[in-house]
């Protein structure tokens, strides 16, 4: 995908220079600054973008009832930010399979979160452990609340949940949410796929490295 053509180099720019905080590819290669009320969001890096993408946002969508729509972050907690003519490649590999891209540059999902407000985010059950571990928020400012209290208030405050789809580990047992402790407060804002709606063994980085 070009990202130099008509309007869409436009916000692109507006993108990259946080003028705006996210936009819409659509399948016909149409942008948007206008972004969907309460989309259902699988968000990724996409490299590549693969079946197991495809099947995860597609149970979702039928447990939901909504469209589905895959999302990227320009900026990442610990990465360089993606280069434009990445992301034109990532886009077009999405949209050229009929899906709709959310390009952000919101990394974290209290970020994300407050830009697209009652949302439902897919995510699978390695993302959803780090959700609720302490561990992986090292620059919290210690205070009453803990990271993942103050993580999970603004991601409710925002009205939005979770759809986790479980993973099989190093011991070929299948985890899904109910395997996990969810504080009390918080287990409404967390709906599980269950194993026999989706489940995919595919890895993006095993992919990755059988193309190199």
């Amino acid at each position: 995908m070009c990202l130099t053509r008509n309007g869409l180099m436009n916000s692109i720019d507006r993108l990259y220079s946080e003028e705006i905080p996210a936009l819409v590819i659509a399948p016909s290669d149409e942008i948007s600054e206008s972004l969907p009320e309460k989309p259902l969001v699988l968000a990724g890096s996409f490299n590549p973008f693969h079946d197991g993408h495809r099947e995860m946002l597609a149970a979702a969508s039928q447990l939901t009832g909504k469209v589905g729509y895959l999302e990227i972050s320009i900026q990442n907690v610990d990465k360089p930010l993606l280069p434009r003519p990445e992301l034109g490649r990532r886009a077009a590999a999405i949209t050229s399979e009929g899906v709709s891209l959310i390009v952000t540059s919101a990394p974290r999902f209290t970020e994300k979160s407050s830009v697209l407000p009652g949302a439902s985010f897919v995510i699978g059950f390695d993302t959803f452990v780090r959700l609720l571990d302490e561990k992986y928020y090292p620059d919290h400012v210690a205070g009453e609340a803990s990271p993942v209290e103050n993580s999970l208030n603004l991601i409710e405050e925002n009205r939005c949940k979770f759809v986790v789809a479980g993973r099989k580990d190093n011991q070929e047992v299948f985890n899904e949410l109910s395997v996990v402790d969810i504080p009390p407060r918080y287990r409404k804002m967390f709906i599980g796929l269950s194993e026999s709606q989706f489940r995919s063994d595919i890895s993006s980085t095993e992919l990755r490295n059988r193309s190199k």
